[in-house]
């Protein structure tokens, strides 16, 4: 008998390691965080299963965007509305929260639906994931790699503005400066100068003041950022999920991820390590996180890692940065398996414009690169993820090409 897997209810709130640094189940986003909550609600679409549901602001727009989806790519998810009540359906059976990331304000807003939907089941706040999503995590999981990643200078936590100073005075720069509790690129402060200038010196007294510590660490000559995908599963088990290759800008911030399947992108990083490498690091990775986080933490998550230079060859940083939560890869690895023809190759975007430039240069993507369905897939051409309004400002889209 084929067992029938309990609906969830999505939530995508970016930005989560806020709130969990706040503590607060009533913490407020800021109104950028709430504008990109809005514009991009029904991401979940593209990452849920069949027969799922999504929070979004409007129902009814979101309703008419899947509508108008050519009928072979568009997803069986029903959107929901957790401010207007009445969209909410008489639901009796079994159903699971599931927000992008777990904090006491997800938390909160999934007890309060509970009140109109008495199945659903919300779990309860650990205090173990705040300390887990703690930047200091990663940095531990890297010390405990094995084999050891003894080429990798392993960061340093400081509570101190002076202990920072004497870093930066004493070793190699650059150097990047992170908050504890931040993701995409956002709380990284580069250091490039010995030189301690004013603005250095209050943005980072400012970052100590809101989140009482930053790590500190020597950048590496980098080539080619990426990630692995994991999901921590019932029985403490973490698994495999798939490879992330994306972009950052100069400052770290993220720009967008590679689209195309597994092996492409395998292949992508194999031009700089080798495919043994790769699967070390992977097995290296998996076993700390079962060990760290399996009996705590469910769900999927990512960890960043990198690829750099060392004289003429080149190295794999193992352990940058740890995501608890979805991640862009985790939406990525979705859109490869159920909608990219496997000819095609392109890129997955979040873009941010002006509202009303957002709109008109979706319309002129639209125009320029039309959309070309094979098989059921995506095989060319420009692709909203989400609707895009004359107040939108925030887009995620694919772009794709074939090879």
């Amino acid at each position: 008998m084929t067992k029938i897997s309990t609906p969830d209810i999505h939530y995508f709130n970016p930005g989560h390691e806020t709130a969990i640094h706040s503590g607060n189940a009533r913490y407020t986003p800021t109104a950028t965080v709430r504008k990109m909550m809005a514009d991009l609600s029904l991401l979940p679409v593209w990452y849920g299963k069949e027969g799922d549901y999504v929070l979004v602001d409007r129902a009814d727009d979101a309703s008419r965007f899947i509508s108008a989806l050519p009928h072979e790519i568009r997803p069986s998810i029903h959107p929901l509305s957790f401010a207007e009540n009445s969209e909410l359906p008489a639901h009796s059976a079994p159903l699971q929260a599931a927000p992008w990331g777990f904090s006491p304000q997800s938390i909160r807003l999934f007890e309060t639906l509970r009140q109109h939907l008495p199945s659903l089941s919300v779990p309860r706040w650990d205090e173990a994931l705040a300390r887990l999503t703690h930047r200091h995590t990663a940095v531990e999981c890297l010390k405990e790699l094995s084999p050891p990643a003894e080429e990798i200078p392993s960061p340093q936590i400081f509570s101190d503005i002076n202990g920072i100073r004497k870093y930066v005075e004493t070793h190699p720069l650059p150097c990047i400066v992170k908050t504890p509790y931040s993701c995409s690129g956002r709380g990284v402060y580069w250091i490039r100068s010995k030189k301690w200038d004013e603005q250095t010196h209050r943005r980072i007294d400012g970052a100590l003041k809101k989140q009482h510590s930053v790590s500190i660490e020597t950048a590496m000559d980098k080539v080619c950022d990426f990630a692995m995908e994991f999901e921590s599963g019932s029985d403490g088990e973490v698994i495999f999920r798939g490879l992330s290759v994306f972009d950052t800008s100069a400052d770290g911030a993220y720009g967008g991820n590679l689209l195309g399947s597994s092996e492409r992108l395998a292949k992508r990083l194999e031009e700089y390590v080798s495919e043994t490498d790769l699967d070390r690091v992977r097995e290296a990775v998996r076993n700390v996180l079962t060990g760290k986080i399996g009996t705590v933490y469910k769900g999927f998550l990512g960890v960043d890692m990198l690829i750099y230079r060392k004289g003429a060859s080149f190295g794999i940083h193992p352990f940058i940065e740890l995501n608890l939560r979805r991640t862009m890869g985790h939406v990525c690895l979705q859109l490869s398996n159920r909608l990219i023809h496997p000819s095609a190759q392109g890129r997955f975007v979040v873009a941010c414009q002006p509202a009303g430039e957002a709109f008109r240069t979706h319309q002129q993507m639209k125009k320029r690169h039309p959309l070309q369905i094979v098989d059921g897939r995506i095989r060319s051409g420009y692709f909203s993820l989400c609707p895009v309004m004359p107040e939108t400002r925030f887009r995620a889209y694919i772009l794709l090409g074939t090879v």
